[in-house]
């Protein structure tokens, strides 16, 4: 298509950051710039370039809209980047850490008073990265959580101090990195349990943990719910498989898979929560994206639960990577067609 191939996005405020996914022939050295008008609508403002990578495999922004962070696999310079937003739209390169095969997600978390990110460092040598960014200058190792060679880690969500890691076949891995309840910290996380979800949903029968959310219920101040997303084999452009699978956490010691959800012929990705009106958006790939209504008590099948679904591309044109609720729209970041603005009614 004569284009980069579209990955992660992050939006703050009045601009969002879309990633690149690299190929042989062309890498994914590449962040848009986009700047959201008056209704929301984007357009193109500006790139940034990193060098020697060749794939943005995750963007961020902080919660103050102060840094960018960006996590970059292969070449000879992978790892994580973090960016002044002063300028949204001229971001200044503030530090940067090189990471031998690179990583796949970076995500904050800020605990105490303190920021850090927590990173998945692509196998052999799988590991959970976690550093202080709290002067993004001055990228602070803090610690290295090995994690088996089983893929792994694809994602992490970190909430209240515990950091629940999506670990592919190994499962999800729940620590504890400053909540408390195991004595855990950034510089020493403390494991509590650890799950594999059903390997119903992707052919071969990989349970394939990819990423999830820790759904903390507004109306009824429940903080039971666990969604985690499953990603199983797909062809870009076509295919692919795995399903949304709901674990039940309330005793974070012992959780429990108690619901799913299936989209025939498609695969889970990345999700947003709106917890407020307590719906949960999901990619689904060549599936588009998909609403679905999770309030209440989450029991077996939600195909009933299933509020609308949209393919913004159009069939054959839909790959949908990730979205994110902002501002009363929804973004989707697609890789065969580009960069959505959904409007929600």
């Amino acid at each position: 298509m004569g284009r980069r191939t579209t990955s992660d996005l992050w939006v703050h405020g009045a601009h969002a950051y879309t990633g690149t996914y690299g190929s042989p022939s062309q890498p994914g050295d590449v962040v848009n710039i986009w700047r959201l008008g008056a209704t929301g609508a984007p357009t193109l403002a500006g790139i940034i370039t990193v060098p020697n990578i060749n794939t943005v495999s995750d963007v961020e922004v902080s919660g103050d809209g102060q840094v960018l962070m960006i996590s970059a696999e292969g070449l000879s310079e992978p790892g994580l980047l973090l960016y002044s937003l002063a300028d949204p739209e001229n971001p200044v390169l503030l530090g940067r850490v090189t990471v031998a095969r690179g990583l796949h997600t970076a995500t904050f978390g800020t605990i105490g008073a303190r920021r850090y990110a927590f990173a998945a460092r692509n196998p052999p040598g799988a590991a959970l990265q976690i550093y202080d960014v709290t002067d993004p200058s001055v990228i602070t190792p803090v610690a290295s959580v090995p994690i088996p060679e089983n893929y792994g880690i694809h994602d992490t969500f970190v909430r209240d101090g515990i950091a629940f890691v999506f670990a592919w076949n190994t499962g999800v891995i729940i620590y504890d990195v400053g909540n408390g309840v195991r004595g855990g910290s950034p510089g020493n996380p403390a494991e509590i349990s650890r799950i594999v979800t059903a390997p119903n949903g992707a052919p071969g029968g990989d349970p394939a943990a990819h990423n999830g959310w820790w759904f903390h219920n507004p109306v009824t101040g429940e903080r039971r719910y666990l969604f985690v997303g499953q990603e199983g084999p797909g062809v870009i452009g076509s295919q692919a498989s795995g399903d949304i699978h709901v674990l039940d956490v309330s005793d974070l010691a012992q959780p429990r898979e108690v619901a799913f959800f299936h989209l025939a012929g498609a695969g889970a990705h990345n999700f947003w929560m709106d917890e407020t009106n307590q719906i949960l958006y999901a990619a689904f790939y060549n599936g588009g994206v998909v609403a679905l209504d999770v309030s209440g008590e989450l029991r077996g099948d939600l195909a009933g639960r299933l509020i609308s679904s949209i393919q913004p591309g159009g069939t054959g044109g839909t790959y949908t990577w990730g979205v994110q609720l902002a501002g009363g729209s929804l973004y989707a970041s697609d890789m065969v067609s580009g960069f959505w603005q959904l409007k929600l009614e």
